[in-house]
């Protein structure tokens, strides 16, 4: 995996956490995680950003009469 540009480690790095990426990308990412410093700030960036969102967004909830009415509402036209 050829990592020249700062914009090709970002995309990986995202890939990974969306787990979009097969095997051996994957092992080839890691590896460059632990070697490459620039590699290892953008893998930590992303992970805590994510680890924020799990932790602090909230989605909303909907009640189950309200889905039906919407598949109901499908249904009819």
């Amino acid at each position: 995996m050829n990592y020249d540009s700062l914009h090709d480690m970002r995309q990986r790095i995202e890939m990974y956490f969306d787990n979009e990426l097969d095997d051996k990308s994957c092992q080839s990412l890691l590896a460059k995680v632990k070697t490459d410093p620039r590699c290892s700030k953008l893998f930590k960036k992303e992970k805590n950003f994510r680890e924020y969102i799990k932790t602090n967004v909230k989605r909303s909830t909907v009640s189950a009469d309200l889905i039906q009415n919407i598949k109901n509402s499908i249904r009819v036209v």
